[in-house]
């Protein structure tokens, strides 16, 4: 018998151990098809994505948010695609989110088919797609949560159309769909049965009134509720369907108003709600007087209701009294009370003082008090009794300067976060107010006017401390640093763009072993980081960004290990290119280093080194004290790498390709002015995630980007490949790069034609300047409907602009081609251009008032053409820089330019005969800065009203037929360029009209135009010079030369103390030289020369030391030549040439000759104003003396020899005499007695 019962029982064992095996071996088998099902979402499921990817109506109809579900690789896991989440078990698709991939369309329907396939879809998300209704009648039985907020689903058949066969959901946003209960009609009441299980409802932000209410009730198993941001204004209906939703715990009825409304009794049916929201309700005390019937309620937000308590009622107090409101009246028996199982109360954005403090009691659960933004004042009174299970209060955005506490001790123990950002704290009390506050953990005194200086010692009663937050406070000194030790339990300390200046000192940072996040960025720190700086070894995240601190950081950060973020942009720091420094930095994930100094290593720390940590951004945008550094190698090295920027490094070497094969979640990529060479390839697979491409400003040889560059790059939206060496032809792969919003490809060797279509209508920038292209220009661009800028400046391109029509552009560049024809009318339909240069074309033709009269063309240069006829009107106009020059425009009326915006007015080399009085008298009132008239036929006096252009400093009316006297007036202004920035030199425009145009929501906006810089060309030192962009600025001057100005040049033309350049040359001036000119101390230029100026050269003319052209050649000066010295020593004999009586070096004529007679009779008749002028007036008189005693002897000598010539001399002696005795006679004897006779 036990032999059988073994043997059976043996083989019973052996059994269940070959089941055991065969359910090891099954159990192996269902995990290995798991593990295959889960490598990737289903086939089925990733074809019906891409059928969902092409119901897209193309680029056209792309939103911000389609460009990432356009993108969508079929080569890689569905799962992984942006918007796609499946389920980690089956490998399932288990959530979609659509959000805003068909916003620029006008409607859509939703087929529930489409998403059928997803037998475990649980969450889908259809929000702002302008959806209007659903078609179809598939079900999606497992999905439990569907969003369709942002649409138009305004009435309840499109609401229905889209819930039918949803048994299963749960959660349902109908927000922000322009519902109103009108549209709702009772078939909104058949909604409730087949969503038995929706527990969250969100309809808020609509149009919705009290009456929608009751179509509510049958959703009986609502857990949350949001009805904020509608039209509710009362109580009605509350009643009836609180008593349904019995199990409702979250309700949302901020942004209605409730001012009239008892909201306490009206939700006092919700026995299981614990949060309510309430904000921006128009309450007021009375409204939420019966507020503590809620017993079960947690969490009350009151923000934004400008609540007081002047206008409260009496409270449950110690000492209550009785308020009157302005609205309501209570009696003295009626007292306030608090839910008092509250735990979250949010007061902030109201009107309460201190007083209300005192009114927060029977609150034993409270945890979280928000009083910011309210009209807390002076020192706030704490009673800790009243507050015993508080953790967070929020007093920030008060007038604050000092806080107590009472109660004791223990009555705080339980505060852990304090805030009181944008109060004015008294530093000299703070340590008293935070003595018994030593629990907390968390305090924050952001952008807070401190009253008194701080230093850290302030916070050593603060033991449990573990971040403090003082960025953008004041009176904050380099003081606050030498305790830093004491803060041994803090883990985050902030102070940023406190203004602190001088050296970091040198205290106990060693001290800080659990400080994990340090910023102290945006100060003015300088000097070396001090040596105790070390030992920080939970430091994650160090901030010492736009300070001036100096120095190799290498000693420093080597026991830093736990870096993970180091930013340290914009100081001096030396940065040596080898990296070694972080050598010993396992977890360093990001460096911002843009603006210190790169340096080299020895030859032995540039060798290779395998770096321990794997980076996702490097931005070393800096200078380099050398021509060319080696790239670091350590960058083999790095895979994980999303942003590169080694910006003006001139690192040395071909381009690195091989950072983009080996960093396939590369971003960006900036590499500009590294002085790579070599060719620029694409890597051997695509980059999905790289979106700004800039190698701009290299040696980059070869031709332009392959014909696949639309695939290795699908989603790049920036690409600037400018001043390199590039050539070939512009691809037409550039088409099918839908995202692509700006292309530089300027200052290349590209040649042939720009393709037509060359991008879709995501193109905003083409530049293409300084190339060979050549062909017409339109209507090759003409499908660019939504380009803004377009620079083609500096090619060979040929043709006529009348085809091209883009209304959207808002700067267009086509100067400097071969272009004909006329100014198009089209073009006055740009509503949006600010920028436009023609310049340097052969168009012609007459301009359109039409054109000048868009309302935001600022900038305007069609100099260069063979433009005619009048200049069209720009009175009013908003063009602030016009460039007219060289071309043929022959007149204009007295109100051109009346009340117009112009800063600089370019007309030279023109025809214009008009008036000078009338053009500057339509300036008078503008702001203008540069004036250039020259090389006209304007006639007429410079009028006095020129000196109206106070602003003005630069003036050249040369080469015109200008006469009349000189305006003294001239002389009062200051010809300064004070209104630098608004003149916009470098092409930063900046008003109101850049912001609508780029559909940016501020005040002020700008942007840099780069071929909108300001140019003008001006004569100084007798050679014509373009100044251009902010040169421009450093540069002043007035030319009124060739012309026929008479008179003196005014004494008051010695006050132009700030100007660069006077010419006066080639006119009819006489009188002296101004001895006020030495005051001219910036002059550079002094050109008085062809004129009829007399007298001497001031001698104090030496004092101009800038002074490097003078002269005075070709006039009537006299005396001796300024002492050589100075600039004056630089000067030779064309300066001073023609002048007869003018002598002194460097003139070949010694004045020694007449230095005598000077001796003898020194008198002070000879000198006029510091004008010596002795030798010509004594040569005068002698040589006055002598022509007359020669004529005298002459004559007499004639009378004795000839007899006949001495009648004749007699004889009409004789006549003369009997002549004048007539005629006195006849013409005034007899008048006047004929006068006396009357």
């Amino acid at each position: 018998m036990l032999s059988s019962y073994l043997r059976d029982r043996k083989e019973v064992i052996d059994a269940m151990k070959k089941q055991m095996k065969s359910v090891r071996v099954c159990f192996l088998i269902f995990l290995l098809l798991e593990t295959m099902c889960c490598e990737g979402c289903l086939k089925e499921e990733k074809e019906a994505l891409l059928g969902l990817r092409s119901r897209l109506d193309g680029p056209s109809s792309w939103s911000l948010y389609t460009k990432s579900f356009i993108s969508w690789n079929v080569d890689t896991d569905c799962c992984e695609w942006y918007g796609v989440y499946c389920n980690s078990s089956t490998g399932r698709v288990a959530q979609l989110d659509l959000y805003g991939v068909w916003w620029i369309s006008d409607k859509q329907y939703i087929n529930y088919l489409d998403f059928s396939v997803f037998k475990d879809l649980k969450n889908l998300s259809l929000s702002h797609n302008k959806i209007v209704g659903c078609v179809g009648d598939a079900e999606l039985p497992n999905l439990q949560l569907l969003d369709m907020s942002h649409n138009k689903l305004d009435t309840a058949a499109s609401i229905i159309s889209c819930l039918d066969g949803l048994p299963s959901l749960k959660y349902l946003y109908l927000g922000d769909n322009r519902l109103n209960t009108s549209s709702l009609n009772h078939d909104f009441e058949t909604l409730s049965p087949k969503l038995h299980n929706l527990e969250v409802f969100d309809i808020s932000g609509n149009y919705l009134t009290n009456d929608i209410l009751p179509f509510l009730e049958g959703f009986t198993s609502l857990k949350e509720l949001y009805l904020d941001y509608n039209k509710l204004d009362s109580d009605l209906h509350f009643e009836g369907l609180w008593s349904t939703l019995r199990d409702l715990e979250f309700l949302d009825l901020s942004g209605n108003n409730f001012r009239h409304t008892d909201i306490g009794s009206a939700l006092s049916g919700l026995s299981s709600l614990k949060s309510l929201h309430l904000e921006r309700s128009e309450l007021s005390w009375k409204s939420i007087y019966n507020i503590s019937k809620l017993s079960s309620l947690e969490i009350l937000n009151l923000y934004g209701n400008d609540l007081k308590e002047s206008e409260s009622i009496s409270w449950d107090s110690v000492s209550t009294h009785k308020l009157m409101v302005p609205i309501f009246f209570l009696t003295e028996h009626e007292t306030f009370k608090w839910p008092t199982n509250i735990q979250e109360l949010d007061l902030s954005s109201n009107s309460l003082s201190n007083k209300f403090l005192s009114y927060l009691k029977g609150l034993p659960h409270l945890q979280y008090l928000d009083l910011s933004q309210n009209q807390l004042e002076g020192t706030v009174d704490i009673n800790g009794s009243t507050f015993t299970s508080l953790k967070n209060l929020d007093l920030s955005s008060n007038h604050i300067n000092n806080f107590l506490v009472h109660g004791g001790l223990q009555s705080t123990s339980t505060l852990e976060v304090l805030a009181l950002d944008g109060n004015v704290i008294d530093g000299k009390k703070l340590r008293d107010s935070l003595r018994t506050l030593s629990s907390i953990k968390m305090l924050s005194m952001r952008s807070n006017n401190f009253k008194g200086a701080i230093v850290a010692r302030d916070f050593h009663d603060l033991k449990n401390l573990e971040s403090l937050i003082l960025d953008e406070s004041s009176n904050l000194e380099n003081d606050f640093f030498q305790s830093i030790g004491d803060f041994t339990s803090l883990k985050v300390l902030s102070l940023w763009e406190c203004h602190i200046n001088g050296t970091l000192p040198a205290a106990d940072w060693f001290k800080l072993n659990k400080l994990e996040e340090l910023d102290i960025s945006n100060n003015d720190f300088e000097g070396l980081l001090p040596s105790s700086f070390v030992n920080m070894t939970s430091l994650r995240t160090l901030k010492l960004s736009y300070n001036y601190f100096i120095g190799n950081l290498a000693s420093n950060l080597a026991s830093l290990t736990s870096l993970e973020y180091f930013g340290f942009e914009e100081n001096q720091f030396e940065i040596p290119i080898s990296f070694t420094p972080f050598a010993n930095h396992s977890n360093l994930k990001f460096i911002y280093s843009d603006g210190n100094k790169v340096i080299m290593d020895s030859e032995l720390r540039m060798q290779h080194w395998i770096p321990k940590f794997q980076l996702q951004v490097i931005s070393l945008s800096s200078t380099t004290e050398t021509n060319s550094i080696p790239f670091p190698k350590f960058l083999f090295y790095q895979y994980n790498i999303t942003i590169l920027d080694f910006t003006n490094c001139k690192l040395e070497g071909e381009f690195p390709n091989w950072l983009l094969e080996n960093n396939t979640q590369l971003e960006e990529i900036s590499v500009r002015n590294c002085s790579f060479t070599g060719n620029f390839e694409l890597p051997s697979r695509p980059l999905f995630n790289i979106m700004r491409i800039d190698v701009s400003d290299n040696d980059i040889t070869g031709q332009m980007l392959g014909s696949n560059i639309s695939s290795i790059f699908p989603n790049l939206k920036f690409l600037n490949m400018s001043i390199n060496d590039i050539q070939g032809s512009i691809p037409h792969e550039f088409s099918q790069m839908h995202f692509l919003n700006t292309l530089d490809l300027s200052d290349n060797n590209l040649s042939g034609e720009i393709p037509r279509n060359i991008s879709g209508n995501e193109f905003r920038i083409l530049k293409l300047s300084n190339n060979n292209l050549h062909g017409p220009v339109f209507p090759t661009l003409s499908t660019l409907k939504n380009l803004q800028e377009l620079y083609l400046d500096r090619n060979n391109l040929y043709g006529s602009i009348d085809s091209f029509s883009s209304t959207s552009l808002v700067a267009l560049d086509l100067s400097d081609n071969h272009l004909v024809g006329k100014l198009p009318g089209v073009m006055g339909n740009f509503s949006k251009l600010r920028v436009l240069s023609l310049s340097n074309n052969n168009m012609g033709g007459s301009i359109s008032t039409r054109f000048v009269e868009l309302n935001t063309l600022t900038y305007l240069d069609i100099s260069g053409n063979d433009f005619y006829g009048l200049l069209p009107s720009f009175a009013n106009s908003s063009v602030k820089f016009i460039h007219m020059s060289n071309n043929r425009f022959t007149g204009l009326s007295k109100s051109t330019f009346k009340n117009s915006s112009l800063m600089i007015l370019d007309l030279g080399y023109n025809r214009i005969t008009s008036e000078i009085q009338d053009m500057i008298l339509g300036l008078e009132n503008s702001s203008l800065n540069i004036l250039i008239l020259k090389g006209n036929k304007f006639s007429g006096q410079i009028p006095q009203y020129v000196c109206q252009l106070k602003e003005l400093f630069m003036l050249d009316l040369s080469s015109n037929n200008l006469s009349g006297l000189l305006p003294s007036c001239l002389g009062k202004m200051p010809f300064e360029d004070k209104n630098i920035e608004a003149l916009s030199l470098d092409g930063t425009l900046s008003d109101v009209d850049t912001c609508a145009m780029y559909n940016r929501n501020c005040d002020r906006g700008s942007k840099v135009f780069p071929n909108a810089k300001q140019k003008v060309n001006f004569t100084t030192k007798k050679t014509s010079y373009t100044y251009k962009g902010n040169i421009l600025g450093y540069m002043s001057g007035i030319d009124l030369s060739n012309n026929k100005l008479n008179g003196n040049i005014p004494f008051e033309f010695g006050n132009f103390t700030r100007i660069k350049a006077l010419n006066l040359s080639y006119n009819d001036l006489i009188g002296k030289i101004p001895s006020s000119f030495s005051n001219l101390v910036q002059i550079e230029s002094l050109d008085l020369s062809f004129n009829k100026l007399s007298g001497g050269i001031p001698p104090q003319l030496t004092r101009l030391s800038f002074l490097a052209v003078f002269s005075v050649a070709h006039n009537n000066l006299t005396g001796e030549t300024p002492e050589q010295k100075g600039q004056f020593n630089t000067f030779d004999e064309s300066s001073y040439e023609d002048n007869p009586f003018l002598c002194g070096p460097p003139l070949p004529r010694s004045c020694n000759s007449y230095r005598k007679p000077h001796a003898i009779s020194p008198n002070s008749s000879h000198i006029d104003g510091g004008n010596y002028s002795f030798v010509d007036m004594f040569v005068f008189w002698i040589s006055f003396s002598v022509s007359c005693t020669s004529a005298f002897l002459v004559i007499v000598a004639t009378l004795y020899i000839d007899p006949y010539w001495r009648r004749r001399w007699f004889y009409n002696i004789e006549l003369v005499y009997t002549n004048c005795y007539y005629f006195i006679e006849d013409k005034i004897l007899l008048k006047f007695s004929n006068h006396v006779t009357l």
